[in-house]
């Protein structure tokens, strides 16, 4: 019996998948057969090395096994004992951080006025300059800007 999980068009169709599913910001629900973990595996791997995600093996069964990690380190770990390919799995990818989503959304040039804003103003007036200077979204800086002072690199306050 030829295994399809081979054929090119196998690996086509699961890199397609993988970069629709891989486009949402939430958490997604992948449930995969034992004969085609590592292909996905090493797909994620490939696609979003540093995606977290929770490897989920036979759930409610004597040998459950719940791991999570970043997707570069699944292939290895499925790799390290033998069972760990067997069973019925469940991945969970987990979902993109709020604050990274929200850096990701906003162009550079509000992200250069908020840090320069940041220096001389609270943070609520920097916010709501940046914001009506680049036009950009006022939640989304103030993410960004409230990330920013966590990081230590807002001086002044709020």
């Amino acid at each position: 019996m030829a295994r399809f999980d081979r054929h090119p068009t196998f690996r086509l169709v699961l890199v397609l998948a993988l970069a629709a599913l891989l486009q949402a910001d939430g958490s997604q629900v992948l449930f995969e057969a034992p004969h085609r973990i590592e292909a996905l595996a090493t797909a994620l791997a490939a696609a979003a090395p540093q995606r977290r995600l929770t490897l989920c093996r036979e759930l409610t069964k004597q040998f459950e096994t719940i791991a999570t990690m970043v997707a570069a380190e699944l292939p290895a770990w499925l790799g390290a004992e033998a069972h760990r390919c067997r069973g019925e799995f469940a991945l969970v990818l987990h979902a993109v951080p709020a604050a990274a989503a929200a850096a990701d959304a906003l162009p550079a040039k509000a992200l250069r006025a908020l840090q320069l804003l940041l220096r001389e103003l609270p943070l609520k007036q920097a916010v709501a300059l940046a914001a009506e200077w680049s036009g950009a979204p006022c939640n989304a800086l103030y993410q960004q800007a409230l990330a920013l002072r966590d990081a230590g690199a807002e001086p002044a306050a709020d």
